[in-house]
C-alpha cells in the first residue's frame, strides 16, 4: 500500500496527485481489464475526452463493475463544439455517456474560436454543481490570459504535455502565479526512446531500483505536477501508481533538468494554424 498524494485547488477541492490517462484506447476488452486494474491498484482518477471515442465504454464498463462512484471522472469539450448551444450539447452528451449526473473534472479541450463563450458555458454548470472543478487543457499564457480577460473564475486545472524533454519551466511558474494546478498528459514522452534509453534515466532507474517510468513520474511529483499515464497493460497500471515511496535527490533532481529540449510527442498549442486546421471528424 502506498500513501496518495493530493494537490489542492484554488476552489478548496482536491485531486489525486496521479490519475489512469485513456487516450486511444477504445478496446472494450482492453479497456475494462486497464480499468479493473486502476480499481485494484486504488487509482482515483480516470481521464477521457468525447474524441477519444471511449466516453460511452468506460461509462458502461464502470456502471456494469459497480464502479462508478469510485473514480473522479475528467472529460473534455473539443474546440469543434464551442460556442454556447453547441457546448451544452457537448456536456449533456458526455453525462449521458458517461452515465453519471455529475462531472469531476471538465475542461476546454484545446484552445478556439468562442472559447470564451464556452467557459461561460462551464462556469454555469460547475456553479449549479454539475462541474466540481473546471479547467483548460493545453492552455499556453496567453490562451488562460485571453479567457482570464471575461472569466469569472480562475481554471482549477491546465492539462498540457510536460515530460523531461518538455519541461515548460516557465508555464509552470505563470501557473503558480495565477493558482491553477499543472496536470502533465503524455507524462512518459510516450515511452519516446530519446527519453527511455536516456543515459541519466537509466542510471537513476538503476540508483533507485525503479523502472525508467517511475523515475519520470517521480520527477513529475517532484514538481508538484498532476500527471495521467497511459497503458493498455495491467503491469504498467500496476506499477505507475507505485512511486510514492521514494523521492528523487536535490541533485538527480538537477540533471534531469538538463535533459529539456523543448520537443513535443503531439501537436504544440503555439501550432496556430493546426489548432485552426483541427476538425472534430478526425478524433471520432
Amino acid at each position: 500500500m502506498f500513501d496518495m498524494k493530493y494537490y489542492l485547488l484554488n476552489n478548496g477541492n482536491k485531486i489525486p496527485a496521479l490519475g489512469f490517462g485513456t487516450y486511444t484506447i477504445t478496446d472494450e476488452p482492453t479497456l475494462r481489464k486497464v480499468l479493473l486494474q486502476c480499481a485494484n491498484s486504488n487509482y482515483e482518477l480516470i481521464d477521457t475526452a468525447y474524441v477519444y471515442g471511449n466516453e460511452h465504454i468506460i461509462g458502461k464498463i464502470l456502471k456494469k463493475e459497480n464502479l462508478l462512484d469510485t473514480f473522479q471522472i475528467a472529460t473534455k469539450i473539443w474546440p469543434a463544439e464551442f460556442g454556447r448551444e453547441e457546448t451544452k450539447r457537448a456536456v449533456e452528451r458526455s453525462l449521458k455517456l458517461l452515465k453519471r449526473d455529475y462531472i469531476d473534472i471538465m475542461y476546454l479541450h484545446w484552445p478556439g474560436d468562442d472559447m470564451e463563450k464556452s467557459w461561460k458555458v462551464l462556469e454555469n454548470y460547475y456553479e449549479q454543481g454539475i462541474f466540481k472543478n473546471i479547467g483548460v487543457s493545453n492552455f499556453y499564457e496567453n490562451h488562460i490570459d485571453k479567457i482570464l480577460t471575461t472569466a469569472n473564475i480562475v481554471p482549477q486545472i491546465n492539462q498540457v504535455e510536460i515530460h523531461p524533454m518538455l519541461q515548460k519551466t516557465q508555464l509552470l511558474k505563470y501557473l503558480k502565479s495565477k493558482n491553477i494546478q499543472p496536470m502533465a498528459w503524455s507524462p512518459l514522452a510516450k515511452a519516446d526512446l530519446e527519453l527511455f534509453e536516456n543515459k541519466t534515466i537509466a542510471a537513476l532507474a538503476n540508483k533507485y531500483k525503479k523502472s525508467v517510468a517511475q523515475i519520470i513520474l517521480s520527477w513529475h511529483i517532484s514538481r508538484n505536477t498532476a500527471i495521467i499515464p497511459r497503458t493498455t497493460k495491467e503491469k504498467r497500471v500496476a506499477e505507475n501508481i507505485d512511486i510514492f515511496n521514494f523521492n528523487l535527490s536535490t541533485e538527480d533532481l538537477r540533471e534531469i533538468e538538463k535533459l529539456d529540449i523543448g520537443k513535443h510527442t503531439s501537436q504544440s498549442p503555439v501550432d496556430e494554424k493546426w489548432l485552426k486546421s483541427i476538425r472534430y471528424e478526425d478524433f471520432i
